[in-house]
């Protein structure tokens, strides 16, 4: 039998590692789904959010229910968020925020059928996505936890005077 090069054994090991870094990031993630759906039914967890606008005439909301499911493709990764009624027939922008992150999204109405819930007596639900690619970098540098904790997302709806 004829003896490996260098180079033969160079690409073997690189071949190794990278099988064993892939299992070792398959093994991770599978062991965070079971933990990546979150519905909030406790708001006191997070701190006070005011349903009146404040001097920068902006309302703020924490989601009911996180889903980061990066693994499943793209939409995979977004929050829902209830909110009073009151606020339906106004005109708003509405920008979400994930702690950590400098850009916004956009939240879209949705019924909620789509993603397993009913609207709560009284609200209506806004859906707002999240970066895959973004949750992947969370994945990457440690701070995929983050992205689960409820406290951690924000929408804000900013009433547009007509």
């Amino acid at each position: 039998m004829k003896s490996w090069s260098v180079f033969q054994r160079k690409i073997f090991l690189a071949s190794i590692a990278i099988l064993a870094i892939g299992v070792v990031f398959i093994l991770t993630t599978i062991s965070w789904s079971t933990n990546t759906n979150s519905l909030n039914e406790n708001f006191s967890l997070c701190s006070a959010m005011p349903e009146t606008p404040d001097s920068t005439n902006r309302l703020e909301f924490h989601p009911i229910k996180i889903v980061v499911e990066p693994w499943r493709g793209e939409h995979n990764v977004y929050g829902i968020f209830a909110i009073p009624l009151q606020y339906k027939d106004i005109s708003y922008r509405s920008k979400m925020l994930v702690k950590g992150t400098d850009n916004a999204w956009d939240a879209t109405p949705t019924d909620g059928v789509k993603y397993g819930l009913t609207t709560p007596e009284g609200y209506f639900l806004l859906v707002s996505f999240f970066r895959t690619r973004l949750t992947l970098w969370y994945l990457v540098t440690g701070r995929f936890k983050e992205l689960q904790q409820p406290c951690n997302w924000k929408l804000y709806l900013f009433p547009i005077k007509t």
